[in-house]
Formats: structure tokens, sequence, C-alpha cells
């Protein structure tokens, strides 16, 4: 397990150190253990359209050139702010309830539209032997993209705002939203829904170790704490088993709690109310 303070140190340093990126440019590296670090580039270039009194549509320009979209829901003074990334198959459409239920609680909340899912945002879907090719070649995987979305959807809502900001994540998008809180110490918490490990191997490892190693959330929910981590499960998923969601927590640090729910996979009313009650019981309304 790494310490938050010390795995940011490290970040700074191997990103300086090890990486041929551009300066001005968001940057990555990873070291010998699988370690992925993301150091992002100030002053992204962000587009925001206000569509009514509550939700704005906002378009982050990558370096890249990826215009990445998201729709943010906000009451007039949030008390935090939460980044959800989705699974696939999980249009902002069918997420209009939780423009309202967040709000209500005095929580900004915020869409991303995930590169690859196949909606606004361009991309490929989730493929991680190209992401490995890619890799190899020391170029940016779409994967390591995403989480750089999540982090500079944090910065924004941060910046704008000026409240916590909690990384919630559904299937595979939780896993995307683990590793984004475990490199990025100013994330103020992190809640799983529907999601696991990848299953990677402790100990030495090739190329090709260090690269599942860095896309697994297993390698990262440790060094979260002490920052809050929450894992929502169904005993009925049948996409991801409830006992890798069991699995995954019992690699996080403390303050931690594991909430089964009714239902099947993916984020739910029954998860809305319980995080949202969390999230109020912390911060107030």
């Amino acid at each position: 397990m790494r310490l938050v303070a010390l795995g940011a140190a490290l970040c700074l340093l191997l990103l300086a150190a090890g990486c041929t990126q551009s300066p001005g440019t968001d940057r990555f590296n990873v070291d010998g253990d699988g370690w992925l670090a993301i150091a992002l580039a100030p002053d992204a270039r962000v587009n925001a359209t206000a569509l009514n009194t509550t939700v704005t549509r906002v378009v982050f320009t990558a370096d890249d050139g990826v215009p990445v979209t998201a729709y943010v829901a906000a009451p007039a003074h949030p008390k935090a702010a939460v980044v959800y990334v989705p699974g696939a198959n999980e249009p902002v459409t069918g997420h209009a309830s939780r423009f309202a239920s967040y709000p209500d609680a005095r929580i900004a909340f915020l869409y991303l539209d995930v590169r690859g899912n196949g909606f606004e945002t361009p991309g490929t879907p989730l493929d991680l032997n190209a992401d490995y090719a890619r890799f190899r070649a020391d170029q940016w995987p779409q994967s390591y993209r995403i989480i750089a979305d999540v982090m500079h959807a944090r910065a924004y809502l941060a910046q704008t705002y000026g409240v916590p900001v909690w990384a919630v994540g559904s299937s595979n998008g939780g896993r995307y939203a683990a590793v984004a809180a475990g490199i990025d110490p100013a994330f103020a918490g992190y809640a799983g829904v529907s999601t696991s490990g990848l299953g990677t191997k402790p100990g030495a490892k090739s190329v090709a170790q260090r690269f599942d190693a860095s896309v697994d959330p297993a390698t990262y929910i440790g060094a979260i704490s002490p920052r809050q981590v929450l894992i929502y499960h169904s005993q009925s998923d049948t996409i991801i088993p409830f006992a890798r969601g069991q699995a995954l927590f019992t690699t996080a640090g403390e303050p931690k709690a594991f909430v089964p729910f009714n239902g099947s996979h993916g984020i739910n009313p029954e998860v809305d109310a319980d995080l949202i009650g969390r999230l109020t019981q912390i911060y107030g309304r």
C-alpha cells in the first residue's frame, strides 16, 4: 500500500525524470511496479454552455484534440461535487433523475461522456490489447486518456465551485474512477458501483504485466486512504460477480464501507440515496 503523499511525490518525480512527452501537455509515466502517474497540463481549454438554470454542457478539449463532453447539474451553492464515470451503454439521458436528486441535496453532479462508449465523445470501444500496443510504442493508451479526463473533470468542478470532489463510477467506469482517485490526491473520496479489480498478480512484472497493473483498480485503491472508499455491489449481479466486488473492497484502506444493494448491475436509485445520504452527513446540506 502506498501513502497518498508519497504516491503524489513519486508521480511528480517520475514525470520529471522519465517522460519524453512535450512540456505543456498532459503527461504520463508508469514505473516498474505498474504505478501510473499523470500530470495535467495547466489551463486546459473548456467551453461551458448553460442548457437551463441548473444543467451545463461542458466540453474539455484534451491536448490530443479530442473534445470530451460532460454534463453538470449544480445548485447555486453546492457543498460537494461528484464526477460520475458511467459504464458502457449509459447515455446521459439515463441519468436525468440524478440531475435533480444530487443538486436537491446541494451536491453538484457531473456526468462524464467516456471515450469509446459510443455517445458524444469520440473514441473506440474498450480494447486493452490495442491500449497495450500503444503503451509499448510510448503512446497514450485510451484508458490513460480517460483517467486524465476524469482528473480534468475534477479540476473543473473544484475551480468552478470550490468544493470537495468525489470520484464515482459504475462498472468499468468505476475502474477508471478508482485509478483517478488513487493517483490524484485532490479527490476527496471514491465510490465504486458494480465494479472490481482486474486480477493483476503481485510480484516482478514484465512489460505486459506492468501495463495490466497500471489499469487495475486494485493497484491504487489502497492509496485512496485516509480518504473514504465506498463499494456498492448487488448479490444478483451477473456481469461482475459479487465476490469480485468484495475482493476489491478488501484491498482498500480505512475508512471504507461495503454496501450490498438490491438490483442487478450498475447504479440505481437505492445506491444514489445511500451515497447522497453519506455525502450529506459529511458535508451538510
